[in-house]
């Protein structure tokens, strides 16, 4: 069986550890020697993103940042990032994007699309960008209903209900960066004697209730529960239950 050790290949300038394809496209150099010996950036044939098939977050360098739907302006501002990160880790030089909108949204909806990568002054290439989809942790917390922690409100009126659930929205929109509010990125839930707010992060559900409990005068008590196991961590998984409760009722 060959062994992943054997499989790593080194830079033959500097020594740098280089992938098995720079290797193969670069002639055993990394990007920066290459450009060195021969006094160009070799920049790859096209880039793959990944994007959240449910929010349209995309994954740049293993962080899924999101993009929100509601801008223009942001949408090409993100997308064009995320290309020129990918295109700057596989040729090890800076790089300027050209996107128009359009190729923004085209890319969004899974078509292949060619953009303008610009080096230095002058030197342009087209490269090849190459959308595929996933899904998110967010996202997939909330398909597989695997909460994290519940808000319980008890005892508060209607009017101050609607109240909660704005300022939780709000919340849930900035914390996402557009990308998720109320109804995408939690569970708003009528139960008897009140309301139960299902989250994906504990996190989240810490910043909602202390936000509810600088605009109202509650009772509060928090408890935790263990839910199974969490094999990637290697430990009980533990759902946080926040109680807030109406000290006007």
């Amino acid at each position: 069986m060959t062994s992943g050790a054997s499989l790593r290949r080194f830079c033959a300038k500097c020594g740098a550890k280089i992938s098995l394809a720079e290797a193969s496209r670069l002639g055993n150099l990394c990007p920066s020697c290459y450009a060195e010996v021969h006094g160009t950036v070799a920049l790859p044939r096209g880039v793959s993103l990944t994007f959240c098939k449910k929010c349209f977050s995309v994954k740049v360098r293993g962080r899924w940042l999101p993009i929100d739907l509601s801008s223009e302006e942001v949408i090409v501002e993100r997308i064009s990032q995320a290309i020129k990160s990918e295109v700057e880790r596989s040729c090890g030089s800076k790089v300027s994007v050209s996107l128009m909108p359009r190729e923004a949204y085209e890319i969004l909806s899974g078509e292949q699309v060619v953009a303008t990568m610009t080096l230095g002054k002058d030197a342009q290439k087209n490269l090849d960008i190459r959308p595929q989809f996933s899904i998110c942790p967010t996202c997939l917390k909330m398909v597989g209903k695997k909460f994290e922690a519940t808000i319980q409100l008890r005892g508060f009126g209607e009017g101050e209900l609607e109240r909660i659930k704005s300022l939780a929205n709000e919340l849930i929109v900035e914390r996402t960066g557009g990308s998720h509010n109320l109804q995408t990125g939690a569970v708003w839930e009528e139960v008897n004697g009140g309301v139960d707010i299902k989250l994906p992060s504990i996190d989240l559900a810490r910043k909602i209730a202390s936000l509810i409990k600088k605009s109202f005068d509650v009772q509060v008590k928090e408890s935790f529960k263990d839910s199974g196991w969490d094999k990637s961590r290697g430990k009980p998984f533990r759902k946080l239950t926040i109680l807030l409760r109406s000290r006007n009722t």
